[in-house]
């Protein structure tokens, strides 16, 4: 499961959703949740959370006004300023993943 997906099911679950499928399929994702040692609500809730985390990316559009794209640019272009967190940041990242790879040119 990704780290958004899990995410999702982290947050209270403060709404109801509920819908007609057919029978088929409920006993299907019953005997599938069942052999996973899950709820059906468990078991929809993960897929759901899953389709949705990688659905969404697809969703999300920037809309940019000229003047906006010339900042955006310009911070992109700008050095990047190292500050402590930044070097703090870039050292656990190092611990956990290993050194960045360096392209060649």
């Amino acid at each position: 499961m990704t780290a958004t997906a899990q995410a999702y099911l982290e947050l209270p679950a403060d709404d109801r959703f509920e819908t007609r499928l057919p029978a088929v399929l409920k006993r299907h994702a019953e005997t599938v949740a069942r052999s996973k040692g899950e709820t059906l609500s468990e078991y929809v809730l993960a897929v759901l959370a899953e389709k949705v985390a990688t659905d969404i990316v697809a969703t999300q559009e920037l809309r940019l006004t000229p003047t906006e794209q010339v900042e955006l640019l310009r911070i992109l272009a700008a050095p990047t300023v190292v500050t402590p967190a930044l070097e703090r940041a870039m050292a656990e990242a190092e611990a956990l993943w290993g050194a960045p790879a360096v392209a060649s040119r």
